[in-house]
């Protein structure tokens, strides 16, 4: 049990910045660069209709996401690693965030997977929110999905366990792929940024401030994470510089009254 724990922990760490299904080379050192998702090839490009079972039955991949932005993760729920960490740190991410604002979807590319693993890695997270979602595909359709965002994985029998990137993938309410966060622990700031990124394409009145963030920001896809766009930022600090000289400029020479 220890080992394949260690094992996780190692895919998750070597996993952070850059996405952790093939094998080793001809001298058995494994790669992980053959898991990296070419996130240019696959944004923008919108899910296949999949029907999924839940704890409630079999529902349709599009009445999940609703109409709102949703955060995608593809697990495995005997994972006793990375999977679980990545998903507790999800939750603790998006704790202040409004639950009506967004889904959370979490579906697993086991084929071996049940309700009753399901169930299992539910209860292992505690308390999870209503908007979250927990599910099955049926095993063609595990095959289509992942490769539709580039998802890649592979089985070591060795170790008995899933090589697999972690990543959470941000949809549009269309559910389009409009996101990638890659690493086991996703911050608020980012995942707040990306939701908001998902539904850009299509922003709600009450979100047109927040969107505005946006324009302060941009994402940098070799750190997977958002900072600070300098080229926003100075000439925006200059403008207000230039606003505030201006008018203390005026005050000061309004006349005096006699």
């Amino acid at each position: 049990m220890k080992g394949r724990y260690l094992l996780g922990l190692l895919a998750a760490f070597a996993l952070s910045f850059a996405s952790y299904n093939t094998a080793t080379d001809k001298m058995g050192v494994f790669d992980p660069s053959v898991l990296q998702i070419d996130q240019e090839m696959y944004l923008g490009k919108k899910l296949g209709n999949y029907t999924v079972l839940t704890e409630r039955g079999w529902k349709d991949i599009k009445t999940i996401i609703g109409n709102k932005p949703t955060i995608l993760q593809l697990a495995y729920y005997t994972c006793d690693a990375s999977c679980p960490i990545l998903t507790q740190n999800l939750l603790r991410a998006v704790k202040d965030i409004d639950p009506k604002d967004f889904n959370v979807l979490i579906l697993s590319f086991d084929r071996k997977d049940t309700i009753d693993t399901l169930k299992a890695f539910k209860k292992k997270l505690g308390n999870v929110p209503p908007n979250w979602t927990f599910g099955l595909l049926q095993e063609d359709d595990i095959k289509k999905l992942t490769k539709e965002i580039g998802f890649k994985f592979f089985y070591s029998e060795k170790d008995r366990t899933f090589v697999h990137p972690n990543v959470l993938i941000f949809l549009s309410p269309e559910g389009k792929v409009m996101r990638y966060l890659f690493g086991t622990f996703p911050q608020t700031k980012d995942v707040k940024l990306a939701l908001l990124d998902a539904q850009k394409e299509n922003p709600s009145v009450t979100n047109l401030l927040d969107l505005s963030l946006l324009v302060c920001y941009r994402y940098d896809p070799t750190r997977s994470r958002y900072v600070f766009d300098p080229f926003v930022i100075f000439p925006l600090a200059g403008i207000a510089l230039f606003t505030g000289v201006l008018a203390l400029s005026f005050f000061y020479k309004k006349p005096k009254e006699v």
